[in-house]
Order: C-alpha cells, then sequence, then structure tokens
C-alpha cells in the first residue's frame, strides 16, 4: 500500500477530482490530509529556485545562512515571506475542510487534525477530532505558528494515550526546533519531523539513532532526492515516511501538483524492495494502525 503521508489541502491550488486522478495515475492508495495553513502560496521559478538556496545551504557547510534564510520567511506579521510576496498564515488552519472530504472518500483520505496552542486548546481540538473516523494524529508547526514545542506537552501526552503520531514540523530557534524535548518528555510517542527535520537534517538524524519512536518524513522542497537517500541511509527505512508535502513547487506538466516524482525517487531507493514498501506506506501503516480505523460513519 502507497500512502502519501503528508499532504495540505488547498482545492484553490489542486482540486480534489485532480487529486484523485493523480493517485490512480501513480499508484497512490490513500493520502493523510493537512487542512490548509496559508494564503495560497507562490509557485513559479523564482520560489523553487530559491527553495533550493535554502536547502543547499542547510545541507551544507553555509548552515547559519540557511537558518537566517530560513527564518526570515516567516516573521512577526503573521505572514509567510518570499521573495517580495507575502502570504497570510491561518492561527487555526480548518479541519472541517479535511473532514468533509474524508466523509466523502473514505477508502482514499485520512487526516491529520491540525493544532497550533496559541489559537485555542490544541487537546479540546484534537478530543473533538477524535471522535470521528479517518483521524490518525496531530500536526503541529511551532515554527510558522511562532511558539515553543514545549507548549505542546498537552496535546503530545493526549497522542501517546491515545496512540497517535505527532508529526511536527520545526523552527530554526531553540524554542521552536528543539527536537529533542518531546521525545525525552513523552517517551512511546511516535513523533514525526516533517521534512526529514529541516532545518537540522544530520544532527537530528544523529539524535534520532537512540530514539526508536522518532521518525522522519521525506516531503516537499526541503529535500531533494540526494538527501532523501541520506536520510535514508542515516536512519534506516523503517524510520522513514514517504510524504509529499503537496501541493507546493513540483509542478507537473499541465501546471498543477506532479505526485509522481517524489514517489520515483523512493521507488529509486538503493535499498531492499521490502525496505521502499515499508517506506511508502508500511512504516504509517505501522504506527497508526490504519487497517483499523473505524469504519466511515
Amino acid at each position: 500500500m502507497v500512502i502519501d503521508a503528508h499532504y495540505h489541502l488547498d482545492e484553490r491550488l489542486e482540486t480534489v477530482d485532480r487529486l484523485l486522478d493523480q493517485m490512480g495515475r501513480h499508484g497512490i492508495d490513500r493520502i493523510a490530509l493537512i487542512a490548509a495553513m496559508v494564503d495560497p502560496l507562490p509557485q513559479g521559478v523564482l520560489p523553487r529556485a530559491l527553495a533550493g538556496v535554502v536547502r543547499m545551504a542547510l545541507a551544507g557547510r553555509l548552515r547559519p545562512v540557511g537558518r537566517l534564510l530560513y527564518r526570515s520567511m516567516v516573521r512577526s506579521d503573521g505572514r509567510f515571506h518570499m521573495l517580495l510576496s507575502a502570504r497570510r498564515i491561518y492561527p487555526q488552519p480548518d479541519n472541517r475542510s479535511v473532514d468533509r472530504v474524508m466523509r466523502r472518500h473514505p477508502d482514499r483520505f485520512c487526516g491529520w487534525v491540525f493544532v497550533n496552542p496559541r489559537a485555542g486548546d490544541p487537546v479540546a481540538e484534537a478530543e473533538r477530532w477524535a471522535r470521528y473516523p479517518g483521524w490518525i494524529g496531530v500536526k503541529a508547526h511551532p515554527f510558522w505558528h511562532r511558539y515553543p514545542v514545549t507548549m505542546l506537552a498537552g496535546v503530545a501526552d493526549f497522542c501517546r494515550s491515545r496512540g497517535w503520531p505527532l508529526l511536527l514540523s520545526l523552527g530554526p530557534d531553540p524554542d521552536t526546533g528543539d527536537y529533542r524535548w518531546l521525545p525525552q518528555r513523552f517517551p512511546g510517542l511516535n513523533l514525526v519531523y516533517a521534512h526529514a527535520g529541516v532545518p537540522y537534517y544530520g544532527e537530528l538524524w544523529e539524535y534520532a539513532r537512540t530514539r526508536i519512536n522518532v521518525l522522519v518524513d521525506l516531503s516537499g522542497p526541503h529535500l531533494d532526492e540526494g538527501l532523501r537517500r541520506r536520510a535514508v541511509q542515516a536512519l534506516g527505512a523503517g524510520r522513514c515516511l514517504y510524504a509529499t508535502d503537496g501541493p507546493y513547487l513540483c509542478p507537473d506538466r499541465d501546471g498543477g501538483y506532479d505526485h509522481g516524482r517524489i514517489l520515483k525517487q523512493i521507488r529509486r531507493l538503493p535499498v531492499p524492495e521490502a525496505e521502499r514498501d515499508e517506506i511508502a506506506g508500511g512504516n504509517l501503516r505501522r504506527i497508526i494502525a490504519l487497517a483499523h480505523v473505524v469504519p466511515p460513519r
């Protein structure tokens, strides 16, 4: 089974009909949806080039420069900045949008409950949606929502008690990017760091080797094929999840999102086929017990 573990539902950029068509075209069985958290991002050549520059700096010898560039993209005005454009970041992404799509297509989609402790009680938000089928875990973004990782203590405890994973996007500062705090405070919690742990990469992988419940997803323009291979080599196939971070910065010939590009890179990984299958969907299936999701209402 192939499962995209990280995709943002934004029909302004990609309709559900096109998404379903792409799933059929590329052999993707299910996608874990996340509510959109920002006004539609620029998708042109220059944004892709800038993402590449930041990625190379963070992964190479210019990490201080990379983190400065990375940090500059999110500012105190509550907007995401790229080049000369700015996009509004939503304080509380709309989980209802994901629920509606899951109800229409329960066999194709599952969902992460997006929380923001600065906008409301994250435990209450998780509990609200946990009563319904299809939800598999919690998503949080300390970087874009500008809060310390420690503010996720309550919802991390909720996830651990329920057996849900927590998907986290880290920031470049000590408070928003403390990748050690949650694993140490909540042993047994399945914690997934998005984009292979950007902006830390290797240092996070080195730490994660000692923590069996810390995983990474391999999504988005923060990674290229080389970095994906390095993450798998460092952590092992059992700690890595196929994911896209669609519908952003990966254009297909028709101008929409190309759901096949990252999946092809997963299928080219120099590991045994059984391990590629784990990355493509088996690992996520294992940590969320996807086969036992409550039947749709």
